[in-house]
């Protein structure tokens, strides 16, 4: 229950930031175009749009929708697959580690610099990268803990939603 909450929350957001994207985009243009420009639209809508990407990609990681390139899955047999998704596991949880433990620095460091004609802090920019880093660590493992390591990476795992999956699901 705790997970759909979240998970429904997340996406929320990920629209809410795309649709800032846009605003402050269309805001940016019509002020110019009448010759009133808003000097704050673009940071604004860099803001929106890093946020955005980062909700966008851990949704896609959580449902296992990222791109990727199935060639040597398709060659190897199904423990091969497991052993590779192992490997990916394994390079990966450290990696985003990592950089959500630099990004934190980052972060913090940045904190004072403004951003722009916005009065916002370039931080709440470069926050994106530590809370990213966490967010998809965390998919990644939720998903490991779902599906398994064979179907962990593996597009033919038929982890793909059927029809009544997709007819199942509640709107946002």
């Amino acid at each position: 229950m705790l997970w759909k909450i979240f998970d429904r929350t997340e996406k929320a957001v990920a629209l809410a930031t795309l649709t800032g994207v846009v605003v402050a985009v269309l805001t940016a243009g019509i002020g110019r175009s009448i010759g009133a420009p808003v000097a704050a639209a673009p940071q604004y809508a860099q803001l929106a749009l890093i946020w955005s990407c980062l909700f966008g990609a851990d949704i896609a990681a959580r449902e296992g929708q990222h791109i990727r390139v199935s060639a040597l899955f398709d060659m190897l047999p199904r423990r091969g697959r497991a052993a590779l998704s192992l490997l990916f596991l394994a390079l990966i949880l450290p990696f985003l580690g990592f950089i959500a433990w630099q990004g934190w620095f980052l972060a913090i460091s940045n904190w004072e610099r403004e951003l722009g004609a916005s009065g916002l802090s370039y931080g709440l920019v470069t926050l994106a990268l530590p809370v990213g880093a966490a967010l998809l660590a965390l998919s990644f493992i939720r998903r490991f803990l779902a599906v398994g390591l064979k179907a962990l990476f593996d597009p033919a795992s038929g982890t793909e939603p059927t029809p009544e999956d997709i007819a199942g699901e509640e709107a946002l």
